[in-house]
């Protein structure tokens, strides 16, 4: 059985209205990217760490893996124009056995734990598939029109976190059926395990531990995050 890492970096951080895309920003003087592509390396759990991303910064990332020495088996990949075909095209681009473990990450979540990476291969071999998920803190409410429609129940709402870990076969598996249905732009690969008709298991995840990077404000969030020592 091995393993593999797949790092999503193809988006170009439009809400971030930065000149570069938001993977590529300084974090405590570190590309984002980098952040979490050590905490892989240095697992010494995975095969091969795939990286999809924009052709156009293809060379960039090149520099950054050797300015950052990542002496691992890395493959750089297209990414496409949703996330959902930049994980088919990493997915793809491996030659698997059925039972290969295959992680999905998000390149704009830089505080990844080795906590989190084995307990997400351990659930993965026990039951097929898992996500990390934390407890929403606010009340959420469903807005059309500018009417609240609906006021959910906060109890069974949890927000997604990545890594998400699967079988190579039950994501792969997945990924076909949704194209084969003209689905092509989900925003998370567990929602795709789910319409195939797969189970997938829950792990409790971490506010400050795997924050997402998605504006300048949770830059300064990272930031003061770093500052306080609470991302290990």
């Amino acid at each position: 059985m091995k393993h593999y890492a797949i790092i999503l970096a193809g988006g170009l951080g439009q809400r971030m209205d930065s000149a570069v895309p938001k993977q590529f920003l300084a974090l405590n003087d570190k590309p984002i990217i980098i952040w979490a592509i050590e905490t892989f390396y240095t697992s010494s759990l995975f095969d091969a760490i795939i990286i999809a991303i924009h052709p156009d910064y293809h060379k960039t990332l090149q520099s950054l893996l050797c300015d950052y020495n990542i002496q691992t088996t890395v493959i750089i990949t297209n990414g496409g124009k949703t996330r959902q075909q930049s994980c088919y095209n990493a997915l793809c681009s491996l030659q698997c056995n059925d039972n290969d473990i295959v992680l999905i990450h998000d390149a704009a979540r830089p505080f990844i734990t080795q906590t989190m990476i084995q307990n997400c291969i351990n659930t993965t071999v026990q039951y097929g598939a898992c996500g990390i998920y934390t407890p929403v803190k606010e009340t959420i409410a469903m807005i059309k029109d500018d009417s609240v429609v609906e006021v959910l129940p906060r109890h069974a709402i949890c927000a997604a976190q990545t890594p998400q870990c699967f079988y190579y076969s039950l994501i792969m598996d997945a990924h076909k059926k949704a194209l084969a249905h003209s689905i092509n732009d989900a925003t998370d690969d567990i929602s795709l395990v789910l319409i195939a008709g797969h189970p997938v298991k829950a792990i409790t995840g971490n506010y400050y531990h795997n924050i997402k990077i998605t504006t300048t404000e949770d830059i300064a969030i990272a930031q003061a995050i770093i500052n306080n020592n609470l991302y290990h």
